[in-house]
């Protein structure tokens, strides 16, 4: 009962405020020395199934404590919106993470503010990619210590052609500015959604589930709960070469919804207020 009214409220919280934070997770002073943090920054992508599971995979494995902060419809376009170099810093000195694990920069496609709403910076312009990538790497210089980690892990492909084209150029100057720096890797995900043909991957088999699942939303862009658990399941073993984990796998894992036979779970739904992007953020409201 306590369990079922701990997810409803961390629920309701990430309906109203589109935000998740890592409050249950004690500050790193007080983890044991053996442990080693991991955590996790992004957007709606973080706030729902690929970050829930994601989450709770790593922290299944002995050792390891993963904590989350996501905000839904943010980047760093627009941090008169949500400043992402300044919870970076806030994160980084709460938790002093071993590994930092990011993805974002699918609601980029629009004009640079600054943290006032000014020194505009158009989309599309030649100044654009020149200033996202100084800004990438000023958010990367927040987030580096040394012997720490960075895992920038790319936008999956979408196969909606009008905003493939924003993604194109920003996946491109993400690459180049993670890429430039010895402590970062970079993540390709594209392998992880394309099929046999070359064509975006629809299904897939997913450990749990008695048959191939649907990945994404209806919109494209954001996953299932089979399609987040999915992603999940190939982005951890890059997460535990960072760590230097060759921990195995654990034996058991809570069986969802869809694999019991239960109907489609309920989305939690909410604006997006910054963005350009046609984006609907979502976040699972489990029991």
């Amino acid at each position: 009962m306590e369990n079922h009214l701990a997810r409803a409220l961390v629920c309701l919280t990430v309906l109203f405020t589109g935000v998740v934070h890592a409050v249950e997770s004690p500050p790193a002073s007080e983890k044991p020395a053996s442990t080693r943090t991991v955590l996790l920054l992004g957007d709606s992508l973080i706030v729902t199934s690929f970050g829930e599971y994601l989450e709770s995979s790593l922290n299944e494995q002995p050792g390891i404590r993963a904590v989350r902060r996501a905000k839904s419809s943010t980047g760093l376009a627009r941090p008169d919106f949500f400043d992402w170099m300044k919870v970076g810093r806030e994160e980084i000195e709460r938790h002093r993470p071993d590994v930092v694990v990011v993805i974002m920069g699918g609601n980029d496609g629009q004009d640079l503010t600054d943290d006032k709403g000014k020194g505009r910076v158009h989309w599309g312009k030649p100044a654009w990619e020149a200033a996202y990538r100084q800004r990438v790497g000023a958010f990367l210089d927040i987030l580096a210590a040394p012997g720490r980690k960075i895992l920038w892990v790319a936008l999956p492909i979408t196969g909606l052609k009008n905003f493939e084209r924003k993604l194109e150029v920003i996946r491109r100057v993400l690459h180049e500015a993670v890429s430039a720096r010895e402590d970062s890797l970079h993540l390709d995900t594209k392998s992880f959604f394309t099929d046999a043909k070359g064509g975006v991957l629809r299904e897939a088999s997913v450990e749990g589930f008695r048959k191939p699942m649907r990945l994404k939303m209806d919109d494209g862009v954001h996953f299932t709960v089979a399609g987040g658990r999915y992603f999940a399941s190939k982005v951890r073993p890059a997460v535990l070469a960072l760590l230097g984990s060759t921990m195995p796998e654990p034996d058991t894992v809570p069986t969802p919804p869809e694999a019991a036979g239960s109907p489609e779970p309920a989305v939690c739904r909410e604006s997006d207020a910054a963005s350009e992007v046609p984006m609907t953020p979502m976040a699972f409201c489990g029991p």
